[in-house]
């Protein structure tokens, strides 16, 4: 047995993992989420109220401190605080990938569409006074419709992927290769066993005396 299967039996069952391959976060801590009785409670009654505080620092961006940009990242981070005390993948599943994406998308067409209004009127990108609408609504909506749900959508698909984890392969991240595994093993496992190449001698030579034997001998 090597140092390093000593070393993995005496971890914890929860920190006993295979290092090799793709390290997501299962691999790296084992099952890293804990249910807690302080967090979960504290995250129900906090989230709401900071996903409201977000809606509000987006609606009065327009006209006053904050904006979409502000309110976006305050409720990206509500579902951080989710993830974080009910479990990344529970959240991952209960917020489709779809949704995450639709955001990002919906938000960067809003803002290129209503910052082209003015282009195709013959005036500068977001240039709101050539908009059929007061000024004040042309801002609010690039802060609400735009920037708002484009930067919680971005925000959250970082979060995803990063948890997902990466492959790292030697000098640099690869994909993760089942096959390339097995092979590895199988490798590890050949060298490990008895023969010259370890230093060891062989059982013909055991049998011969500790001789190895040579084609000569009779």
């Amino acid at each position: 047995m090597s140092d390093a299967d000593r070393d993995a039996d005496d971890l914890p069952p929860h920190r006993a993992v295979d290092r090799s391959g793709r390290l997501d976060s299962e691999t790296r801590q084992g099952t890293p989420y804990t249910e807690s009785q302080v967090i979960m409670p504290t995250v129900k009654i906090v989230a709401p109220f900071a996903f409201t505080y977000g809606l509000f620092v987006t609606f009065h961006g327009g006209g006053s401190p904050g904006g979409g940009f502000q309110g976006g990242a305050i409720m990206a981070a509500v579902v951080f605080m989710i993830a974080f005390a009910f479990g990344i993948e529970s959240t991952r599943t209960w917020l489709a990938n779809t949704v995450v994406v639709a955001l990002a998308v919906g938000g960067a067409l809003a803002f290129a569409g209503i910052g082209l209004v003015p282009v195709a009127l013959g005036g500068a990108f977001l240039q709101y006074d050539l908009l059929p609408i007061p000024i004040k609504y042309g801002l609010e909506g690039v802060e609400i419709l735009g920037i708002a749900p484009l930067v919680a959508g971005v925000l959250m698909g970082l979060f995803f992927l990063l948890a997902n984890g990466f492959a790292l392969d030697g000098d640099g991240f690869e994909p993760d290769d089942p096959a390339d595994s097995d092979a590895a093993d199988e490798d590890a496992e050949r060298d490990d066993g008895d023969g010259p190449e370890d230093g060891t001698a062989s059982p013909a030579a055991v049998a011969d005396g500790g001789r190895e034997p040579h084609g000569g001998d009779a």
